[in-house]
């Protein structure tokens, strides 16, 4: 069966496909301009730093990461805009790929901007942006986990419009760069998801209940992709017991990680049953900063 006959097969519903980048931020740009009508003026003609101009700028930073990520090959799919929660929170884009599953959190910069493996400084100041591009990733596993019924990997990005761009060492549990650059390394990204499994993710992560859905309750999670430490992974790497940072859950990685995000569940011992675990940590990312997006 070709990926057009299997698409066929899929009941999207109300959809999120096909939504604009920077809407949300558009809107806000929009709702500051409403309450101040001069604050237009005052960001453009005068260069005055307004949260009106932040929102806007922020808006053409997602518009443009959205268009290079749109060059990605057949197989690949890219969801913009995505609202979280609500309170506000959303992710600029989600990508997903035989490379795996990818949050994409733009950020459209002005002045020095510089690298380090632990944070990431704006004209010498240090932003909050990793922990936030790091928890929409745990976040976005948690819901399209408790959607899909089996667990789905999801690594973080930041990407990075700026006038000056200097990395000094890159974060190990987080892709940092331009654009092109995070588009490059997706493309290089050993292959971690079958053409169905990107059907299936790709179509639980266009419905917006997917996103909207509430702390799911205690349930049994199966044994049928469970696995045992030191099992080899389909990659050539083997399973080795890790920890779930946004919840402490223990589950088994692939050694390759990053360049496989395979997961399994840990097999309990015959005669047991299933261990519980819950979906989502309840939390909610709020409004954006003022600052430049």
């Amino acid at each position: 069966m070709d990926q057009e006959e299997q698409w066929a097969q899929v009941e999207l519903g109300e959809s999120l496909l096909g939504r604009k980048a920077g809407g949300s931020a558009a809107q806000r740009a929009r709702e500051h301009r409403r309450g101040d009508p001069f604050t237009l003026i005052r960001s453009t003609v005068f260069r005055q730093r307004t949260d009106e101009r932040a929102w806007r700028k922020g808006a053409n930073g997602e518009r443009f990461t959205a268009w290079v990520l749109g060059g990605l090959p057949k197989g690949w799919h890219v969801l913009n805009d995505i609202p979280v929660g609500d309170r506000g929170a959303n992710i600029d884009h989600l990508v997903i790929g035989p490379g795996g599953v990818f949050t994409v959190n733009t950020k459209n910069l002005t002045g020095k901007v510089v690298i380090y493996s632990r944070a990431l400084y704006v004209n010498g100041h240090r932003t909050s942006y990793y922990p936030i591009a790091k928890h929409e990733a745990e976040r976005a596993s948690e819901l399209l986990t408790a959607q899909l019924g089996r667990p789905v990997s999801v690594t973080g990005v930041l990407a990075i419009l700026a006038d000056d761009f200097d990395i000094k060492e890159r974060p190990a549990d987080l892709m940092v760069g331009t654009p092109r650059g995070a588009k490059a390394k997706f493309l290089k990204a050993p292959t971690c998801l079958s053409l169905q499994d990107v059907i299936e993710i790709t179509a639980v992560a266009s419905k917006p209940k997917t996103w909207n859905s509430k702390r799911p309750a205690l349930t049994a999670m199966p044994v049928t992709d469970a696995a045992s430490v030191g099992e080899p992974c389909t990659c050539g790497g083997a399973f080795v017991e890790r920890t779930r940072k946004a919840n402490g859950e223990r589950f088994l990685g692939c050694t390759r990680f990053p360049k496989c995000l395979q997961t399994r569940h840990i097999g309990p011992p015959s005669g047991l049953p299933t261990r519980m675990t819950h979906g989502q940590s309840g939390l909610d990312r709020g409004p954006r900063s003022t600052d430049d997006q």
